[in-house]
Order: C-alpha cells, then sequence, then structure tokens
C-alpha cells in the first residue's frame, strides 16, 4: 500500500503497518499501560480513543509550523472553531494556546533552525518482520530527524513521578519518545542508508513557554529498538489473529473502564488494592 497525506492515517493504513504510537499502544509507556483489546479495537476503527484537548493543541502546532494559514486550520480541525459570535471563525479560547506555542519557538532561532527540514515526510519499513510507517516532523536528508512535542515542563530539573513504579524520568522517557525515535531512525536507515541523529524539538505549557532541543545519544535509542524488536513478533501476531489480545484492566485504561464488569468485592479484597 504506497502511503499518502491523504490515507495515512485510514483503517487500510492502520491495519497493514504499525506506528511508533500504535507500538506504544499496544505495548504502552511508564505513563500508560498498554492493552492489547484497545489497540486491534482501535485499529479496526470499533474504538475511538478520546482525543484530548493537549493533543488538538499539539496537532494545531504541528500544522502551524508546516505553514497552514488560518482558512486551512479551520478547514483541519473544525471542532475546534467558534461557530458564533464576535469569533466566528476564529480558534476557540481553549486552542489559541497554539499560537502562543508557535509564536515562542518561531522566534528562538536554534528551535527554528531544526524545525526547518522537509515537513511530514512518509517512510515506510520493517521491524523484526513487522511493517512500519512512519511521519517524520522535520527531516534533514543526510543530517537528523527531528519530532516536535508539547509537553507541561520542559525545565531541566523536572521530573514525572510514574505510579505504578515510583520512579521519576524526563518527561521524554515517561512518554516512551525514545521508542518513537529508534523506531524513526531504522526505517530512515532502510530508506536512505544512513543513521541519522535525532532530537525532540519541545516547548511547554506554562504560562511563559520554555522551548527545548534533545538530543537522544545513540546507546539510548540503540536500546530502545532492541526493546522494539523483541516486541514486534506479538503485535504482529495479534494483528494476524493468530493470538487473542488480552485487556490490561488498567484504572487509567478508559477502554478497559468504559467495558469494565462489575464484580463483588469484600471490604478486605478492596482495602488490599490501596496504594497509600
Amino acid at each position: 500500500m504506497l502511503l499518502t497525506e491523504q490515507n495515512y492515517y485510514e483503517k487500510e493504513s492502520n491495519i497493514e503497518y504499525c506506528s511508533a504510537s500504535q507500538y506504544k499502544d499496544f505495548i504502552g509507556c511508564p505513563l500508560r499501560p498498554g492493552c492489547e483489546e484497545r489497540a486491534l479495537k482501535t485499529i479496526t476503527g470499533e474504538y475511538q480513543p478520546e482525543t484530548t484537548n493537549a493533543m488538538l493543541i499539539g496537532s494545531i502546532l504541528d500544522a502551524l509550523w508546516e505553514g497552514c494559514n488560518s482558512e486551512e486550520l479551520a478547514d483541519r480541525f473544525p471542532d475546534c472553531v467558534s461557530t458564533r459570535g464576535a469569533t466566528k471563525g476564529e480558534l476557540k479560547a481553549e486552542f489559541k494556546k497554539a499560537f502562543v506555542l508557535y509564536d515562542r519557538t518561531i522566534r528562538d532561532e536554534k528551535f527554528k533552525f531544526y524545525m526547518s527540514g522537509e515537513k511530514q515526510v512518509i517512510m515506510t519499513g520493517t521491524i523484526a518482520d513487522l511493517p512500519f510507517k512512519i511521519k517524520m516532523d522535520s527531516f534533514m536528508p543526510c543530517k537528523a530527524i527531528i519530532d516536535l512535542k508539547t509537553t507541561e515542563n520542559a525545565d531541566m530539573d523536572f521530573r514525572v513521578y510514574i505510579r505504578d513504579s515510583g520512579n521519576r524520568l524526563p518527561f521524554y522517557l515517561a512518554w516512551n519518545y525514545d521508542v518513537q525515535l529508534a523506531i524513526y531512525r531504522e526505517i530512515v536507515r532502510q530508506n536512505t542508508g544512513d543513521i541519522l541523529p535525532c532530537y525532540i524539538a519541545a516547548v511547554d505549557k506554562k504560562p511563559h513557554p520554555k522551548p527545548c532541543i534533545i538530543n537522544f545519544e545513540t546507546k539510548v535509542l540503540d536500546d530502545a529498538l532492541e526493546r522494539v524488536k523483541i516486541n514486534c513478533d506479538k503485535i504482529n501476531a495479534l494483528k494476524h489473529g493468530d493470538i487473542e489480545p488480552v485487556r490490561c484492566n488498567s484504572d487509567e485504561c478508559d477502554y478497559c473502564r468504559d467495558n469494565y464488569e462489575c464484580v463483588v468485592l469484600s471490604t478486605s479484597e478492596f482495602e488490599a488494592h490501596d496504594d497509600n
């Protein structure tokens, strides 16, 4: 299947190819459990994950860096546009944060340099017999791969608390962005022969946004790619129906909460799950 901007996110594309986000939906990351049943239902369209305002702000920021004007933004994000009053046709107030983030990043020369590559470049390849697709925010042929991210806090000393493990991780590890860039780097290598440096161009959403560029060291990406390879056989088997998917049954999983079947618990059983 030849992938284009028009069919990249279509059901058929998601069935044929895995992506970094689909991989994380199956396997999870420190901040979000993987759920095999949720991932498969999402691929087939039987389940529609919630699109949060934070996700939409990130997507609008991507579009602004692609060069979209106000009219194009309204076409791409109709649910984010006001339909009445003095602001009719404009982004709703809660999404205008994307303009603040864009204005902050565009005036930072280093950030602007890293985001000056070719936008939304699509490539496909295979990792451990599992077909993958990637779509890069900023691709500099022969030079670098850059992914644009928003985060709550880009300060160097900030760490995200992971409840299940008790660990505190930088935001880019909490969301497994190392895995995403390891996949990108490998698929680019297969298409071009080049093993390129990989970067996150991030900006936080504080009242005074702070941009940062994070260069992923080779060993970090090598280790992440090995973790990906370990899980590819299982994802392939799940997507082909060779094995049955398992629900994660996590309280953090909206799908499992929506499909939870109530059981009778004794007080001692209920209290045994006390995290305190």
